[in-house]
Parts: C-alpha cells; sequence; structure tokens
C-alpha cells in the first residue's frame, strides 16, 4: 500500500516541487524539539522554492496540510480544527519567537535575512507594532523592513525632504519656494459696497433711484453689444481670480487660479461672492426690461439689446459665466409672463427672436446638464459655467422650492455627477482659461463708468441702496423677488377672469 500511494503522488508531482512547511509552536527554552519526518505530501503548483538553501521542517501541526485535495483525504484522518472565533484575542508574538520561525519573509531578501540573526537587529526586523517602529525611528535607528521596497517617507534619512525648509531657513523665517505656505482661509466677502468709489453713485443712495437707473441704461444701450460683453468678462475674471491675481493672493489661495480654489472646502467665501454676483446680476438684467416704463417699443428694443449681448457672451468672448446670468434673467416668471413685450419682439427683432429660441435656449439647457464639452470647444472658454458647482458645494440642504433647471429633471443625479466630473477638469485646465481671456481680451481699454456699472457693488448699492446692501442674501432676495412681481404686473396687468353671469 506504501508503495502504491508513493507512485501515485509522484505522478502528480512538478519539477520544482515544494514541501509544505509550517511554523513551530512557540516552546520554552527548556524543552527539546524532535525534528518530525518528512512528509510524503507536496506542493502540485510551479511555484520556485522561496529558500532552497534553508532546511524546511514541517510542522506537527495538522493544519499545515493545506494543500491536500480531496482525493488524499486518507493521508490526513483527523479533521483540522475550527478556527478561533476571535483571532484578535490572541497575544501577539514576541520578537525571539519570529525570529526563530522559519516561515519570515525575511527569507525574501538574503542580506536582509543574514542582519535579521545578528543580536543589534531584533527590535528592528521584528513585525512589531506601528508604534514600536516610530520609538525606534526617533531614537535614531533605521527602520528596516521586509520588503525592498523604496518608500521615501519610510525613509528617514538625514538628507533634507522637498516639502520641507532647509533648519537656517526655518530660523531666519525666510521663505523659499518649495517651502509650503499654508492657505488663508477668507471669512469676509470680497465686495465692499459701501466703500466703492463711485463717479456715478452718491456715498448714500436709495434702492433703485430713477436717475442712477437711467445713466445706467444709457450706458447699457448705447454701446455695442460686443463692447459691453467685453466689459462683463473684464469684471468676471477679475471676481472668479482668473485674471489680474496678484502674487500676495496667489499665496493667500495657495494656488494660481480661481477656478482651483473653489473646488476645495476653503474656496467657500469665493463660492459665495460668485452666486453673489451671479445672482445680482440677473436680477439688475430683470430691472433693465421691468424699469422701461415707456412704450412697448422701448422694452421690445431693450430685449433685444439683452439678447445680442449673450449671443457675444456665448460666441465671441466665451464666458459661460454671465452668459448663463443673462438667460436666468430672461427665464424669470416675471419676464416670461410679458406676452405683449414678446411679441413685439417677433415682430419687430424677428432675427434675434428666431436667435433666441432655436439657438440660446438649447445651449442653455446643454450647459446646465453638464453637456457642454459636446458643444463648446475648451480653447473658446474663458469663464466656465460655475454655478451648478458653487450651488452644489454651498447648499446646505435638500430644497424642492426655487430648485434651479438642471435639479427638475428626471436624470437629476447623472447631471449632477456630470458637474462634479466638469470641476475636476476645469481645476486642471485653469491656465487654459487664463489664457484663452488674455488672448481675446488682447488689446482691449475699458471705459471707466461702463466698468463700474458691471461692478458688483455698484450693482448691489443700486438695487438694495447704501444700508440694504448689508443685509442678509436671503433676506434681499425675497424682498427684490416681491419687487419684480410688483414690476411685472403693472407693466402687463394679469387678465381679469370675466364674471360669471
Amino acid at each position: 500500500m506504501q508503495d502504491r500511494r508513493a507512485l501515485s503522488l509522484k505522478a502528480h508531482q512538478s519539477e520544482s516541487y515544494l514541501p509544505i512547511g509550517g511554523k513551530l509552536p512557540p516552546q520554552s527554552p527548556g524543552v527539546g524539539t524532535r525534528p518530525c519526518p518528512n512528509s510524503p505530501v507536496f506542493r502540485t503548483g510551479s511555484e520556485p522554492t522561496l529558500s532552497p538553501a534553508v532546511v524546511r521542517r514541517v510542522s506537527s501541526d495538522p493544519r499545515a496540510g493545506g494543500a491536500l485535495r480531496a482525493s488524499d483525504s486518507q493521508l490526513c484522518p483527523k479533521p483540522p480544527p475550527k478556527p478561533c472565533k476571535a483571532p484578535m484575542l490572541k497575544a501577539p508574538r514576541s520578537p525571539s519567537t519570529w525570529l526563530n520561525s522559519e516561515a519570515n519573509y525575511c527569507e525574501l531578501n538574503p542580506a536582509l535575512a543574514a542582519g535579521c540573526d545578528r543580536a543589534a537587529r531584533p527590535p528592528f526586523c521584528a513585525q512589531d507594532s506601528y508604534v514600536d517602529l516610530l520609538t525606534a525611528e526617533q531614537n535614531g535607528g533605521p527602520a528596516a523592513r521586509n520588503s525592498d521596497t523604496s518608500y521615501l517617507i519610510l525613509d528617514d534619512d538625514d538628507g533634507a525632504k522637498p516639502w520641507e525648509p532647509l533648519p537656517t531657513q526655518r530660523d531666519k523665517g525666510q521663505e523659499d519656494e518649495g517651502t509650503f505656505v499654508t492657505p488663508l482661509l477668507e471669512t469676509a466677502s470680497s465686495f465692499k459696497p459701501n466703500d466703492l468709489e463711485s463717479k456715478l453713485l452718491p456715498p448714500e443712495n436709495k434702492p433703485l433711484e430713477t436717475a442712477m437707473l437711467k445713466r445706467a441704461k444709457e450706458l447699457f444701450t448705447n454701446n455695442d453689444p460686443k463692447i459691453i460683453a467685453q466689459h462683463m468678462l473684464n469684471m468676471d475674471c477679475k471676481v472668479a481670480r482668473i485674471l489680474e491675481v496678484s502674487e500676495e493672493m496667489r499665496k493667500n489661495m495657495g494656488m494660481s487660479s480661481g477656478l482651483e480654489l473653489i473646488t476645495l472646502p476653503y474656496g467657500h467665501q469665493l463660492r459665495l461672492d460668485i452666486i453673489e454676483r451671479h445672482n445680482t446680476m440677473a436680477i439688475g438684467i430683470a430691472v433693465d426690461i421691468l424699469g422701461c416704463t415707456g412704450t412697448l417699443e422701448d422694452r421690445a428694443a431693450t430685449l433685444n439689446r439683452i439678447i445680442q449681448v449673450a449671443v457675444e457672451l456665448k460666441d465671441s468672448m466665451g464666458d459661460l459665466y454671465s452668459f448663463s446670468a443673462i438667460m436666468k434673467a430672461l427665464e424669470m416668471p416675471q419676464i416670461t409672463r410679458l406676452e405683449k413685450t414678446w411679441t413685439a419682439l417677433r415682430h419687430q427683432y424677428t432675427q434675434t427672436a428666431i436667435l433666441y429660441e432655436k439657438q440660446l435656449k438649447p445651449f442653455s439647457k446643454i450647459l446646465h446638464e453638464g453637456r457642454e464639452s459636446t458643444c463648446v470647444p475648451p480653447n473658446n472658454i474663458s469663464v466656465p459655467l460655475l454655478m451648478p458647482l458653487v450651488t452644489l458645494m454651498e447648499r446646505e440642504a435638500v430644497t424642492f422650492e426655487g430648485t434651479d433647471m438642471w435639479e427638475k429633471n428626471d436624470e437629476s443625479c447623472e447631471i449632477m455627477l456630470n458637474h462634479l466630473a466638469t470641476a475636476r477638469l476645469m481645476a486642471e485646465a485653469a491656465d487654459s482659461y487664463r489664457m484663452n481671456a488674455e488672448r481675446i481680451l488682447a488689446g482691449f481699454q475699458p471705459d471707466e463708468e461702463m466698468s463700474e456699472i458691471f461692478k458688483t457693488e455698484f450693482q448691489m448699492r443700486l438695487l438694495w441702496g447704501s444700508k440694504g446692501a448689508q443685509v442678509n442674501q436671503t433676506e434681499r432676495y425675497e424682498k427684490f423677488n416681491q419687487i419684480l412681481t410688483a414690476l411685472s404686473r403693472k407693466l402687463e396687468p394679469p387678465p381679469t377672469k370675466q364674471a360669471e353671469l
């Protein structure tokens, strides 16, 4: 029977057989160990021997026969014991026990295995805890590891780390280019309406002063749409910190562009400023339309000019941020309900009306669904669409009223993921947006008064007055929403229901 069994096992052996070895159980020093006879069970795989020079012994532990096949059940008459249900409660092995074990991974590295035999190296070769490793490093010893992989973070050599300044630099307080400076957490808005030095506004003004509204409207309607779009792009790049970013501001941000900052947690204040400018600009454009208390033709002409500016922002400037603000204003319920005004636009400015319905509205829908990469070449964008990202990152709770139009879609989860993916690409391509803006604004000479009416501080003072501009955002927007509704109903009163006979 033994000869037949040996022949059947030899048929399954490969050339690089490896006897199954086990770890010797820890024993007291006084108890001797007797070597066990070689097991007839061999590994049937093609793995090479890990350490041919080391003589392996087979453990007497019955759990070592893990490679037995079902047909060899007679070789192990006793079933293996059940594993311990609480393995974490076992006491850790001491370093001396680990060194005496023949299955340790020092065998993979002969030099390290030789070093493990020395009396001075047990604390570092031993598989101790992470706390012991740190303690050994603090005492000045090199933390040896059980692999050949080199990790710069773990190799605490005497050489200086690239992200740390030299000790002399730290003592002198000098800052090198490679020195990391903690970014500044901004807690105050960059918009200070009451500190605005204006040539158009007095030091203190009331909300919606007629003279100021008239002057702002003249500047808006008497200039070419492309000139207006250039002024809007110039101010957007300053607010979003794409252009004219000082060295001190770069140091405070920890980066060179605001497009990177708004994707990070400590870009909270910049995101609030971007939301403030977007909403203020949309309200200002709505006031520009609803403030036309003259003839119907005047309102149609104002609406025509606003749509032309939106076209320039989309095609010539690549400013999707201000473009979305204009489209938000045109899609407000207080504006869309002006049926007579839109009808006059179709009659007097047919081409503009067709352009708005067939191009601008579908393009705005694609933008807010996160599919702008399919229709806008990246080299044509100077300011990307920022509102979906900053809205997602700053919204404190899920609201069902006042949601954006891209949130009312059945595919809102997929759209949200598209916006987050676009934000990552936007942060990576921040330098490309800066170069595009510089190319588009090359040779641009801004007008002083035109630049002032597109400042966020000016618009806040114009809409809410010097005192109301300091009120909370939510309260300001809610009150002005009521004002816009009243102005819209005053221009075109809702149809009265005929009394039932």
